[in-house]
Order: structure tokens, then sequence, then C-alpha cells
């Protein structure tokens, strides 16, 4: 079960990564406004936090902003959404496997720190990629996923 989960997470890490890398380097200009956005977003965040998406959202719909928006929670709730859905599409019943595995503490601790990395790769490719969504991560993961079968 322990590897399952490795596996996924590297998957996706590595989609993350690659689209990381495929961005845009900014220039000094764009840096400095890239800076002043993320100001404006920080202070905007707080207004947004009331209109911020729920844990039952559509989490593969979310853009940077959403994600920015989003609590702490809900952004747990959508790494954990995006690891099950890429595990069920590279197994059948991975989904219940990884909540069996929950009722153990030291497994449940194990995924709930692959599931804290998987947020912040979330939040790097969603950075690093105008316009993308976590529905675009799960596909891009996907596509890995599939081409790794061949």
């Amino acid at each position: 079960m322990k590897k399952i989960v490795l596996v996924m997470v590297a998957v996706v890490l590595c989609v993350a990564f690659a689209a990381g890398c495929t961005a845009q380097t900014a220039t000094p200009s764009e840096s400095a406004q890239a800076t002043e956005s993320a100001e404006a977003t920080e202070s905007a965040s707080v207004e947004a936090s009331a209109e911020a998406p729920t844990a039952n959202a559509d989490y593969a719909s979310w853009t940077s902003e959403e994600w920015a928006a989003a609590s702490d929670g809900d952004q747990t709730a959508a790494a954990e959404a995006l690891l099950l859905d890429i595990g069920d599409y590279m197994m059948d019943g991975y989904s219940d496997l990884v909540e069996q595995a929950k009722t153990n503490d030291s497994v449940k601790e194990q995924i709930d720190s692959q599931i804290e990395s998987l947020k912040s790769q979330i939040k790097t490719f969603l950075d690093s990629t105008p316009g993308a969504t976590i529905g675009d991560l799960a596909e891009a993961s996907k596509q890995v996923v599939n081409s790794g079968a061949e």
C-alpha cells in the first residue's frame, strides 16, 4: 500500500515539476508585477475566503486563485481527491484501499504526509502554469501513467 501511494505521489510530482520547468521565465518587470499581484491576492484572500470553495466543491476546476482562497482543510481535501482520482485511474478500488489503510495510524500518518507534499506540488503547478486547473494536473498525470504503461 505504501508503494502505491508513493508511486501516485511521484507521478503527480513529476507532472508538476515538468509543468514548472516549461513555464516561461519572468523578466524583472514581470517579477515585480507578480509580486504586486501576490500582495494584492493576499489582501484579497481575506475577502475571498467567504467565497472560497467548500469541501464539497468540484476541485478539478480550481485555478491558482481558487487554490489560494481556499482554507487549508479545503486544500487538503482537494489534494486527497486528486490522489484518489489518479489512484482509481491506475487501479480499481484504490480509494477503498486508502480508506482501509487509514485505520492504521502509522499508515494514516504517511498518507497525510504525502498529501501535504502533494499540496505544495499542486500550488507549484497552478502558480507556474497560468490558467491551469487541478483537473489539468489530473489529466497530465493520467497521461504520464498511460505513457509509462506502454
